[in-house]
């Protein structure tokens, strides 16, 4: 099955390099000397961005997907030959010329919910696969203290983003503390609000993916080295913040 309609079918988000990474990681090398990389010609890279791997038919939709539907990406990934990579490879891709894989492919989970754990997390592993999983900080703050272990809504706990990390497989980035939001009065992501001055959304923005990268280190002893976009708002006065 050809990649475009791997993706249409899947609702994921597929990007090359150039696209969609130089703009996440100039966010975290902004103002660094050239990188080791930029004289070699550009590598094309897949990125496939999933949400939430529910059993529930149901469920299915433009962000949820079956575990069964997503065994099926893997075995096509697999029979392909593409390899997966995490930020870590691509930035010492970039930073040291470190080679990545033949035929690299990104496997990106968004927003962190506890189906990744319980669903898509045994068939990294079943898989030998690697992914990226962002989360929302506050929401893993939060299911942490609770007992509610709901495959439709709850998200990650911090025992478990350390059994994942200590899996070897699962790279962890930052996805706001408590910053995906949109709708009436409420910020979209860390878009900037109209009228608002620059001081004032760089401070508000700072406070709350500094909290992440906070408690990320403090639960975790990691400390992320990407953003990822909540809802892929962006706006170039959170470039310097970053």
């Amino acid at each position: 099955m050809p990649f475009k309609k791997l993706a249409m079918r899947l609702g994921a988000l597929i990007i090359a390099i150039l696209v969609g990474f130089s703009l996440r990681y100039t966010l975290v090398s902004h103002g660094t000397v050239q990188t080791a990389a930029a004289s070699e010609e550009p590598i094309e890279m897949v990125v496939l961005m999933y949400h939430s791997i529910n059993s529930n038919l149901n469920r299915v939709g433009d962000y949820t997907i079956t575990p069964d539907a997503l065994r099926t990406d893997l075995e096509f990934l697999q029979r392909e030959g593409y390899n997966t990579v995490v930020m870590a490879d691509l930035i010492a891709y970039v930073h040291d010329g470190t080679p990545l894989p033949e035929k690299p492919v990104m496997i990106t989970f968004d927003d962190g919910y506890y189906n990744n754990y319980l669903n898509a997390f045994p068939l990294l592993q079943e898989f030998n696969m690697k992914a990226v999983v962002s989360i929302i900080c506050y929401e893993t703050d939060r299911y942490s203290e609770l007992e509610e272990k709901s495959e439709k809504y709850s998200h990650l706990t911090w025992p478990m983003i350390q059994e994942m990390m200590d899996s070897g497989l699962v790279e962890f980035q930052n996805h706001s503390y408590n910053l995906h939001k949109s709708g009436s009065g409420a910020r979209k992501g860390i878009g900037k609000n109209q009228g608002e001055s620059t001081q004032a959304y760089r401070e508000s923005i700072g406070a709350d993916l500094e909290k992440a990268q906070q408690r990320y280190t403090e639960m975790t002893g990691w400390t992320p080295t990407t953003f990822t976009y909540p809802f892929g708002t962006v706006s170039e006065d959170s470039y310097e913040v970053l």
